[in-house]
């Protein structure tokens, strides 16, 4: 039996949970993961269900332990991490009063251009001053962020709404379930675009709340993410098998744990990751922001410094899309082997990922993914390194103003993500982006490995998060081919010209199918499932 001690990390993703046991060198001792469902009951919607989360998460702990034959006393912390922008309604005791709105969900873009839209960038002129004021962005038009998401509840599900006492994240309805506490992070709470980000401030904010219509008491205290949440209650540990009162720190958002496991808690470093979506990260000193093309900056997981962010919404996801589309039944290794197969060429086929909508570097809802430039000249292997190549090319857009406003142009990015597993894709990024990419040991683990790190600092291994980076380090360094510069920047050009010829077709099929939407959530809210 393992003697510990141990950290328990868990990262709450979109499609799974991941969990993962750490000794005290960074070292994996034990990891489990748990598929967990995505719910898409009309167009535009996507939820998944609280009670899920939960099943999924004591799955996932009695199986680490089992694997580990590490006993309940040896776990001396736990970290949680988790996707952000989720919204679910709880009552006094916790409990979800209905699904979840999760990040993915659009439902509510008619209330996000109705409460800012405008000529400047699709938003009002004094709202998005007001906002980057104080939050240094603005809520996406899209409907994607928590505060339309919070109208939509309170607007088209009142009976919900009246029994509301919380409204909270994914990672804060699994501290309750943890601790019986309300309380979130500072990454997250920046995240919902109600909170004041301002260097000396770092609150809720009144002007933005009173704005919207919405009640500051709705909304968890803010802490840090090493500070100590609480304990676990005694009802939870029996149902995680783990022992009553075992320090849960506040934890992060999924985008803060990859800063951490990146180790790239401090200024001076940025990373890259390939998850089911993907995403530029770095420490800034100050406030940053393009509100044109999407980049923001949030709070610190701290509530220090603040994290500098570039999200696009597809990657992974459209690597796992194409294993079934192109008929490798989801075998990502068959997948892999046929890319590889196929080379570069610049007549090849262009794949264009925005297969649910796009965030950054275009904030366009409407956009879908899709294949050009084909011809009977070409197979799935081409058309699967065409997959791995349009993500790639999608980053190198959103790179160019990240690079910009985080001033580490041209110096190596750290690498994580369940994506850079493949040493091909990894390639054909670094290839892209002309970029030095530092593969992290075990790079699908950078949610679990953050949510450790602040769990280790809660068990006082370290004493701060910049210390705990010594839980990381670089497995691998993939260095881009000069002699592929000139291919890339072809191959971008025709990339973002495409865009801009397709952005009206795009935008007239998005407009027809709202009508259609608008029918849909009617009928769905109609017969809303909520619990009594």
């Amino acid at each position: 039996m393992a003697g510990g001690p141990f950290v328990l990390g868990y990262d709450f993703g979109t499609s799974a949970l991941k969990a993962a046991l750490f000794d005290s060198e960074g070292q994996i001792v034990a990891s489990a993961s748990e598929a967990l469902r995505l719910l898409l009951p009309a167009p535009g919607w996507a939820e998944q269900r609280p009670e899920d989360w939960w099943t999924a998460m004591a799955a996932v702990t009695r199986r680490v332990l089992a694997e580990a034959g590490a006993s309940a006393d040896s776990v001396q912390a736990l970290g949680l991490a988790a996707q952000m922008c989720g919204v679910v309604p709880v009552d006094v005791n916790g409990a979800a009063l209905s699904d979840c709105l999760i990040w993915l969900d659009m439902r509510s873009s008619e209330i996000a251009k109705r409460e800012f839209g405008g000529p400047v960038a699709g938003y009002a002129p004094f709202d998005l001053a007001r906002w980057l004021r104080y939050t240094g962005g603005a809520p996406n038009l899209s409907g994607k962020d928590p505060p339309t998401k919070m109208i939509w509840l309170r607007e088209r599900m009142p009976e919900v709404w009246a029994r509301t006492h919380k409204l909270l994240d994914v990672k804060d309805y699994l501290l309750h379930r943890c601790t019986g506490r309300f309380v979130t992070s500072y990454d997250c709470a920046h995240l919902t675009w109600l909170f004041d980000g301002r260097a000396g401030h770092k609150h809720w904010s009144p002007k933005l709340l009173n704005r919207l219509g919405l009640d500051i008491e709705m909304l968890p205290e803010v802490a840090a993410a090493t500070d100590v949440a609480g304990g676990l209650t005694k009802a939870a540990a029996e149902v995680l098998g783990l022992r009553a009162g075992t320090p849960v720190s506040v934890g992060t958002g999924d985008v803060s744990a990859a800063t951490l496991a990146a180790g790239a808690p401090e200024n001076g470093s940025a990373h890259l990751c390939i998850g089911t979506s993907s995403w530029f990260g770095a420490m800034v000193p100050k406030s940053r922001v393009n509100p044109l093309t999407g980049i923001g900056s949030i709070s610190g997981a701290d509530g220090k410094d603040y994290l500098l962010i570039a999200t696009q919404e597809n990657a992974g996801g459209c690597a796992k899309w194409a294993t079934n589309a192109l008929g490798f039944d989801g075998d990502f290794e068959a997948f892999e082997e046929a890319a590889g197969r196929a080379h570069e060429r610049a007549d090849a086929p262009m794949f264009t990922p925005w297969m649910f909508g796009e965030r950054v570097p275009i904030d366009d809802k409407h956009v879908r993914g899709g294949f050009s430039k084909l011809s009977l000249d070409f197979g799935r292997e081409d058309m699967a390194r065409a997959v791995y190549e349009g993500v790639a090319l999608n980053a190198r857009w959103a790179m160019k103003d990240f690079d910009r406003l985080s001033g580490r142009s041209g110096t190596p990015l750290r690498l994580i993500g369940g994506g850079a597993r493949s040493a091909l894709w990894c390639q054909i990024f670094s290839d892209a982006l002309q970029r030095p990419l530092e593969r992290i040991v075990e790079p699908e683990s950078g949610g679990t490995r953050g949510s450790a790190m602040t769990a280790a600092v809660v068990a006082g291994w370290f004493p701060d998060l910049a210390a705990a980076s010594a839980m990381t380090r670089t497995a691998r360094v993939f260095q881009p081919d000069p002699a592929l510069a000139d291919f890339y920047a072809e191959r971008f050009s025709d990339f973002t010209r495409y865009y801009r010829r397709v952005k009206p077709w795009y935008r007239r099929a998005g407009q027809h199918a709202a009508g259609r939407q608008s029918s849909a959530q009617d009928a769905q809210c109609s017969t809303e499932r909520t619990k009594p």
